[in-house]
């Protein structure tokens, strides 16, 4: 069982991965252990997406023309981010 926590990854280890995958490509082996992780962790695999979709929106939100940039999100973009973020957990559950 001991070599089995070299290449299993817990939830807080998978997640730090997402997230860090998000900003920079991961190795091979930790793609691989990410992998392993998704396939049987549905929590995590909603992490995964979430972030995914957040990050997404928060690239778009990037291309916003710096002249007419707002500092905050509109109620109807907080409100479509929400409810998309929430489709996804049940969907997950």
């Amino acid at each position: 069982m001991k070599g089995m926590s070299k290449i299993m990854l817990d939830c807080d280890n998978a997640t730090l991965l997402i997230t860090k995958g998000e900003f920079e490509e991961l190795g091979c082996i930790n793609k691989l252990k990410l992998k392993m992780h998704l396939a049987s962790c549905k929590f995590c695999r909603n992490f995964s997406e979430q972030s995914k979709y957040i990050s997404t929106q928060l690239n778009d939100f990037k291309k916003i023309d710096p002249q007419n940039l707002r500092l905050h999100l509109s109620d109807e973009q907080k409100n479509r981010l929400s409810k998309t973020v929430e489709e996804q957990s049940f969907k997950n559950n």
